[in-house]
């Protein structure tokens, strides 16, 4: 279970336990093992700094809530409007209720490591390095067993989650290579929004950004052809006013789907504390959202709006947190679920990206134990490259 903690207010949740959970037993050739997930990527101990801060906190205080109080200089007229203003109060508040039950609970540690999360750092740089080749597009495959499966795919070897399906193609390839049956009972995505801070990543190191996406081309994909009358839509948004109007009055409308909810992914540190401060100002929040919203004819829906889920984030971009236990309550038993814009692989879902095989290579994973031998042949990943026929 990757859920920890669930209050009326959300979820505190293990994105690290949740990887660990699904793969303790993989079938390898005749074998099969543990994997464990690269800890170190959530080796997260201390908020967020620009190199030039840190001198500068280390003197001020080991308190980690005083450690951005020297970052740039705003103009004290500069601040949100009062809507905005109630919204990250209101979130402050559920937050500061569910870490009092957390910590009563001991789920978080107290510690006084305040590297700038150089361990996390040095591990996502090798994983950028590491994966920065791997070009897996224009493939697509399937584990169609009940076990996760240590598997090649190009020449390299991945592992493949139980009941898993993915697609490694363009968005805009959809129409042509998908069933467009209005078969899934939920849609997830993580479009690649686009946005400056992308832009000069790009400039300044290749290998940890990403083919960025306008508005305009996301309301094109045809999601109201893949939803079940019933189903439901969840989009992971960053804090822009600009992509939540565009969700709101451009992307919904045109999907067919009316707008729910929306929750707030807190990031913590190990400690508990918020990566970065709450702002009363424009700028970075230690929060994204993600916009909840159903069919138009499906009134049955009853989402909560304003929860929050609450976990240690990763350390390489977009490695978001698993939904697959907190949304579980508000579908049909043995739901079919796709992700749209994926980094990785869950069992039991369908999952479409052009980086959906990047978090699934072997070099991310540490084998914990070899188990009894299996006679069943471990090679059922069913991969084709584009030359040839679709499934």
């Amino acid at each position: 279970m990757s859920i920890l903690h669930v209050s009326e207010e959300g979820w505190i949740i293990s994105h690290l336990q949740y990887l660990n959970e699904i793969y303790k037993k993989v079938q390898n050739e005749n074998e099969f093992c543990a994997l464990g997930f690269n800890k170190m990527i959530f080796e997260i101990n201390s908020q967020y700094l620009r190199q030039n801060q840190i001198a500068q906190t280390v003197q001020e205080s080991q308190d980690s809530t005083t450690m951005l109080n020297n970052r740039k200089k705003r103009k004290r007229s500069q601040r949100l409007p009062q809507k905005d203003l109630e919204e990250v109060d209101r979130v402050k508040q559920a937050f500061g209720a569910m870490m009092s039950a957390a910590r009563d609970k001991d789920l978080f540690c107290r510690n006084n490591s305040f590297d700038n999360n150089e361990v996390a750092r040095l591990a996502s740089m090798k994983f950028y390095q590491d994966t920065y080749s791997v070009k897996d597009e224009n493939l697509y495959g399937s584990n169609d067993t009940n076990d996760a499966i240590i598997s090649k795919a190009h020449d390299k070897k991945y592992v493949f989650p139980r009941k898993c399906t993915f697609y490694c193609y363009d968005v805009r390839d959809m129409e042509k290579k998908i069933e467009l049956g209005n078969q899934y009972d939920f849609i997830l995505l993580d479009p690649p929004w686009w946005n400056k801070s992308i832009r000069r990543k790009k400039m300044k190191c290749a290998e940890a950004s990403y083919k960025m996406m306008y508005n305009e081309e996301l309301v094109k994909i045809p999601i109201r052809k893949l939803l079940h009358s019933n189903g439901i839509v969840a989009v992971w948004c960053t804090n822009s006013s600009n992509h939540l109007n565009s969700i709101f009055n451009e992307i919904f409308p045109s999907w067919g789907i009316t707008y729910r909810a929306k929750w707030y992914w807190l990031k913590v540190t190990q400690a508990g504390d918020t990566i970065c401060n709450f702002n009363s100002a424009p700028g970075k929040q230690p929060y994204e959202l993600l916009i909840l919203g159903s069919a138009l004819e499906n009134d049955k829906v009853n989402i909560p709006d304003g929860r929050l889920m609450i976990s240690i984030p990763s350390a390489v971009h977009s490695h978001k947190p698993p939904l697959t236990e907190i949304i579980k309550e508000y579908l049909p038993d043995d739901p079919k679920c796709l992700e749209i814009f994926a980094r990785y692989l869950l069992p039991g879902w369908t999952s479409w990206g052009l980086e959906i095989l990047k978090f699934q290579h072997l070099s991310l994973y540490e084998i914990l134990d070899e188990c009894k031998k299996d006679e069943s042949d471990a090679d059922d990943i069913k991969s084709e490259n584009e030359s040839k026929e679709q499934p």
